[in-house]
């Protein structure tokens, strides 16, 4: 029967071209690789060398077997780079991917809780776009995720957080700021931080509710993340449909909200990799993220429905 061992030698014994480079090479002596190589021959039923004027030259049989050898070290190779990969990983704990609002928003209260019971745990923060979020996912970079809801894929499963009703964003002393509610005709004219286009879920539901109501505001910057949609208004250049979470952040920075009358819901999931199991860590790291959403204050009136 073949063994690993004899495998290993004839591969070393290819790629270095000598006994005594295999030898070296696999730290046993030069007559230990001869007795793996004929032991081999002998098993497979045909030559692999031919042994002339005291060298090994390869016969067609061999080199064959070992195109076949090769084809199948670098699926070990692969195995043996996943494990070390899987090492590194449990070595450091969770990894978490999650959009940036959340990264600086609901997760260091998430993780405030998740420590007082796994306080040696280390974590690291992936902060990332909902696509990014999902190719992390299925590659297996990522244990858990935080993200807006997504169309069902391979390789995830998700489980619904919250839903939460946007709100408008404006700068201090604006006109809407005397109002109680906005409305999408209320921003009839209006400079306006916006999505970009491939934000799929918010930009469309936004340009719907204005298109609906017939309001043509003037788009002064389109963006990809929260943030910044929030600094833009901060500095007045424009209002803006936001999402509630980063709300109290930027309150302090000269944000006035109010609620935004649209039907505009803004759906969140916690993510998992679909392999079956979840560890002990990502169940408690799950109970830390439900129990920081039943309590997490958004304080600007937006809507919110947990679970």
């Amino acid at each position: 029967m073949i063994r690993f061992r004899q495998i290993e030698a004839f591969r070393c014994l290819m790629i270095t071209g000598t006994s005594v480079g295999a030898a070296r090479r696999m730290h046993v002596t030069q007559p230990a690789i001869s007795r793996l190589i004929a032991d081999l021959e002998e098993d497979l039923g045909f030559r692999l060398f031919n042994r002339t004027k005291g060298r090994l030259e390869p016969t067609v049989a061999g080199v064959r077997f070992f195109r076949a050898v090769e084809e199948n070290f670098l699926g070990l190779e692969r195995l043996k780079q996943e494990a070390a990969n899987i090492r590194e990983a449990a070595s450091e704990g969770l990894t978490v991917a999650c959009l940036p609002v959340f990264a600086t928003s609901v997760l260091p209260l998430v993780l405030k809780e998740f420590f007082i019971h796994r306080p040696d745990v280390p974590i690291k923060v992936d902060s990332r776009t909902v696509p990014e979020i999902m190719v992390a996912l299925q590659d297996l970079k990522a244990d858990v995720a935080l993200s807006l809801a997504f169309a069902p894929i391979a390789g995830i499963e998700v489980e619904p957080l919250l839903t939460a009703r946007q709100l408008c964003a404006m700068p201090v002393g604006h006109r809407l700021a005397a109002l109680d509610v906005v409305t999408p005709e209320d921003l009839q004219g209006e400079a306006m931080i916006g999505w970009l286009p491939n934000k799929a879920q918010t930009y469309a539901a936004e340009q719907g509710s204005l298109e609906e109501a017939g309001v043509a505001p003037r788009f002064m910057v389109k963006t990809h993340t929260s943030h910044t949609r929030y600094a833009m208004v901060a500095h007045g250049l424009g209002v803006s449909i936001v999402e509630p979470f980063a709300a109290g952040i930027w309150q302090a920075h000269g944000v006035v909200l109010r609620p935004y009358q649209a039907d505009l819901r803004l759906e969140y999931v916690l993510a998992c990799p679909s392999n079956g199991l979840r560890s002990e860590l990502v169940q408690d790291f799950r109970a830390a993220v439900f129990k920081v959403m039943r309590t997490y204050d958004f304080g600007v009136g937006s809507e919110v429905l947990c679970g």
